[in-house]
């Protein structure tokens, strides 16, 4: 082999090892981290959320906002008062509970909400009101609160429960069941939890 050749080969080699290289380190971006980047890259930005909240509201501004919905007859004081309670209606068997309250950063500004859907007619014998198949009507719920993409399941074998995410913009949405009875949400402000992608 001449000179030439063999400098011809090894230049072919090291582009298709690169090539290689560089598909199987994107191969190993999950599908959650390849949606939050394109997402982020969008220019996408929803402030806006549910009861006239935002991100970016103050403390007080949260609690004000409650305060006059809850003067309104919308909204009353939820468990232990640490939770907004919305009720939504439906058939004695159907009607929800919905639980909701500010995360804030250190500015004292809200960056997400903390949530929780319950069957009010819950007990552990009534099999249609179990969390597995609450999950799915809270998600239809927030599928017509926050419109956009849809929900996908979140690969992570840390979680011991199916989890589903939505992403539109800088809006995450992560839901699942725990235990037998309640649905567990978060919804935050993802310029807050990746800064580096603003």
């Amino acid at each position: 082999m001449t000179a030439l050749k063999s400098k011809t080969f090894n230049s072919i080699f090291t582009f298709a090892l690169l090539g290689m290289l560089l598909i199987s380190l994107g191969s190993c971006q999950s599908k959650y981290d390849r949606i939050v980047k394109k997402e982020m890259a969008s220019g996408k930005r929803i402030d806006s959320l549910q009861f006239n909240l935002y991100f970016g509201d103050s403390k007080k501004d949260f609690f004000a906002k409650c305060w006059e919905l809850n003067k309104k007859g919308l909204i009353k004081q939820g468990p232990k008062n640490q939770f907004v309670a919305y009720e939504l209606k439906g058939t004695s068997e159907t009607s929800m509970t919905h639980l909701f309250y500010g995360i804030f950063n250190e500015e004292k500004q809200m960056v997400g909400l903390d949530m929780e859907f319950t069957y009010d007619g819950w007990s552990p014998w009534t099999e249609k009101l179990q969390s597995d198949k609450l999950l799915f009507v809270a998600m239809d719920t927030l599928k017509k609160w926050y419109p956009g993409n849809d929900f996908f399941l979140l690969e992570n074998k840390q979680l011991n429960t199916p989890t589903y995410v939505k992403i539109d913009g800088n809006r995450q949405i992560i839901i699942h069941a725990q235990g037998d009875k309640d649905v567990k949400v978060t919804l935050e402000d993802l310029r807050h939890k990746f800064p580096a992608l603003k």
